[in-house]
């Protein structure tokens, strides 16, 4: 670090400075005997270790001052060769924290530094600097993992610290030891963060011109966050561009070297570890990565915590291998009941009367409105979520809107979503279970246990922690056995977990359905296909896993499906919690047409496929993929007014064939007591001179008719009066 010019002098013994704001008789009287200001009653410690930290008062000419003393331990004679050569710790910090002072980053003001030499050797040293009443980066993160367990405030952490080392990289100033401890956060009055301080600034290295990327990407390093909130951060220290590949490069290298670095301490140090193994902290600063679970309210899910490497490190290889083993050993069954159920589809009639349902928010701010909206559809059946890491009020909430719903004679199917802390506190779980159960066994068609446990950013990290959080439930059902529970509820075409949890569970247990959360392809149409699997086939290939296992009924509940509306940020389920600049280019999700149309043609796939008992489309409200835009003042979207003229067409009618028809072209017959409805779409926009047949009247998806259409992507529905 370059010198600055900076009035030094003695004070008592001492050589050293005092800042101007602070350069009065009275404190530099108490500064020459320093060891005597230490030892008053008023000294908190504040740190341990070596070099420390201590608070306390010190009367100035303007009133009573709180600060802060780093006491610098006595340090080899080398170590004094080089302080003399180029200033102590202390002095080091005082003329760090002037430069940033100076360059408007934050830090605690500079107050002295003193040091006191003896025959070359640095035998006291001291920095102080005013007392910044903050948490820590460190403790706030803490706080948040164990306590908050809230995506919000990470990020605002994220926002309020990265643009703070942004600029004090850009101001040629690198602190060389910037871990997450050395970060101050103060509030400013409304709560919102304040600008952070920074600490422990006798490593730092300053220079004329900005820092390049090798010396940001050690600084960086640093830095301990979670895989995927660590990128965020880096975007955001980039200006929310992307992250140069060079900075990326160093940053990972400087990271791995830094992890090697903690890792080998007990074998560099041995008896330092050996003295210490004893003193082990109550809990962790931060919880095991696999144990880090955050919920984000705006898009209703736990976010991606760790990143690949991150994931792998935590993954129980036997658990991996049994899964491939068991999907291995059923894999032959399975298909072949596939090959048979797929041959089937569309073949029988079936009555479309309760097939279709939605999700409902139960927060006190959704609910008049909700039911308002679920009237206009027409009463169908309600899916109400109860979530574990919320609070014994908000069950209540959605308690109490399931019982008003029974009495207005809805069909209920719940759900019951875990977290982390569900597997880590099974009593907590249990609770939860036996608190909501018992309050509406009576009420409810189907109970759907955990969710989505092949993702473990819900909180599962295997077959086995499902079946743990299954057991409850299986209890409560002896205590109640009307109740009928569905399972396993894993998410997307993967149906290798869905096996291993089928198979955990007890031999003697067996499921009223299987319910899965099947969103086909969140970038397209139902039609595309995976491989050789679009939306039929993923249906089939269900149904024949139902039908294989021993474990559950044969019957298939799709339990959520939904697709993200396009320019809805981070509310959106794929933008959330922070719009990368490749989303922000790419803009990711559905138009509300497109939303509408591949809702309704999933819709009639599914249930007219004869594979699929119900689908529940979550959610009735949601900015980012609701039917309903919660954010604009629960404005009705396209898909809205299509599903409540599907299900007033449709909804009470059975389903009679799927016609022949060009393979783009898809025409389904239905017929109610008055009237004989084929819905026709084509999958592609170009037009194909198809002829329709003859129909009474002609109605789009929004239920306005039309004089003559040609099908194209938007659904059509030709109506014929039938003569009793």
């Amino acid at each position: 670090m370059k010198h600055q010019v900076i009035s030094t002098s003695s004070v008592g013994s001492y050589y050293g400075a005092v800042a101007p704001a602070f350069d009065d008789s009275l404190v530099r009287q108490q500064l020459a005997d320093l060891p005597a200001l230490l030892s008053v009653d008023k000294v908190e410690r504040l740190s341990q270790g070596a070099d420390y930290v201590v608070k306390l008062p010190l009367p100035t000419k303007t009133g009573v001052q709180i600060i802060a003393v780093k006491i610098f331990k006595r340090q080899s004679r080398v170590k004094d060769w080089y302080d003399r050569k180029n200033g102590s710790k202390a002095e080091r910090s005082y003329r760090a924290a002037i430069y940033l002072q100076e360059h408007d980053i934050g830090t605690p003001a500079p107050v002295a530094w003193l040091d006191r030499w003896e025959n070359d050797r640095l035998l006291e040293s001291y920095y102080l600097c005013l007392y910044e009443p903050a948490i820590c980066f460190r403790d706030a993160l803490s706080d948040i993992y164990y306590n908050q367990r809230d995506n919000e405030p990470l990020m605002n952490l994220l926002f309020a610290v990265a643009p703070a080392i942004r600029a004090m990289h850009d101001a040629g100033f690198m602190h060389g030891d910037m871990g997450n401890q050395n970060i101050l956060l103060p509030r400013n009055p409304d709560g919102s963060w304040g600008k952070p301080q920074l600490i422990d600034l006798n490593r730092c290295t300053i220079q004329t011109q900005p820092l390049d990327d090798k010396q940001r990407a050690f600084d960086l390093s640093r830095i301990i966050l979670p895989g995927a909130y660590l990128k965020i951060f880096k975007f955001i220290y980039c200006h929310h561009e992307d992250i140069p590949a060079s900075l990326d490069k160093w940053e990972q290298k400087f990271r791995r070297r830094f992890e090697w670095h903690t890792r080998s301490r007990k074998y560099r140090h041995p008896l330092r570890h050996w003295r210490n193994r004893h003193k082990k902290l109550t809990k962790p600063i931060y919880p095991s990565g696999q144990n880090i679970w955050l919920w984000d309210e705006k898009s209703a899910q736990p976010m991606t915590v760790l990143e690949r490497r991150e994931k792998n490190r935590h993954r129980d290889i036997k658990y991996v291998i049994k899964t491939a083993w068991q999907s291995l050993m059923a894999m032959r069954q399975i298909f072949k009941l596939y090959r048979q159920i797929l041959e089937e589809s569309y073949q029988r009639p079936i009555s479309m009367a309760g097939r279709i349902g939605v999700a409902l928010h139960p927060k006190s701010e959704y609910i008049k409105q909700e039911l308002e909206l679920l009237n206009q559809l027409g009463n169908p059946p309600v899916l109400i979520r109860f979530c574990h890491h919320e609070t014994p009020a908000d069950w209540e909430k959605a308690i109490a809107l399931v019982e008003h719903l029974h009495q207005q004679g809805a069909e209920i199917m719940v759900a019951f979503l875990q977290d982390r802390r569900a597997v880590l506190e099974p009593g907590s779980w249990a609770h939860f279970l036996e608190t909501v159960i018992s309050a509406i066994a009576d009420k409810v068609a189907h109970i759907e246990i955990t969710h989505a446990f092949n993702r473990v950013k819900w909180g599962v990290w295997s077959a086995q922690e499902y079946a743990q959080l299954m057991q409850p439930a299986f209890a409560i059902q002896d205590k109640y056995p009307q109740i009928k529970l569905t399972g396993p509820a894993c998410i997307d075409f993967e149906y290798h977990p869905t096996i291993a949890a089928l198979k955990s569970l007890p031999a003697d247990r067996r499921l009223n359905a299987l319910s899965h959360l099947l969103y086909v392809d969140r970038r397209g149409a139902p039609e595309h296909k995976q491989g050789r699997f679009s939306t039929l086939e993923k249906c089939a290939l269900l149904k024949a896993l139902a039908q294989w296992s021993d474990r559950c009924d044969d019957k298939v509940i799709v339990s959520e499906v939904n697709w993200p509306v396009k320019y809805t940020g981070i509310w959106s389920p794929i933008g959330c919690p922070y719009e990368a600049p490749k989303w922000r280019r790419e803009e990711p999700g559905e138009t509300e047409d497109d939303y509408t149309n591949y809702m309704l043609r999933y819709l009639a796939i599914a249930l007219c496929s004869g594979h699929v008992e119900q689908v529940f489309w979550w959610r009735l409200s949601a900015h980012g993929y609701g039917l309903v835009d919660d954010l604009d003042s629960f404005r009705v979207r396209p898909a809205f007014s299509a599903l409540a003229v599907f299900l007033k067409l449709i909804g009470n009618s059975k389903y009679i064939k799927k016609r022949a028809t060009a393979p783009s072209v898809y025409m389904f017959d239905f017929e109610s007591e008055s009237q004989h409805i084929t819905m026709v779409w084509q999958i592609s926009c170009a037009r194909c001179n198809y002829t329709l047949p003859k129909a009474d009247r002609i109605l789009d998806s929004q239920g306005n008719e039309v004089e003559s259409a040609q099908p194209s992507p938007a659904p059509l529905y030709l109506i014929t009066n039938i003569n009793r």
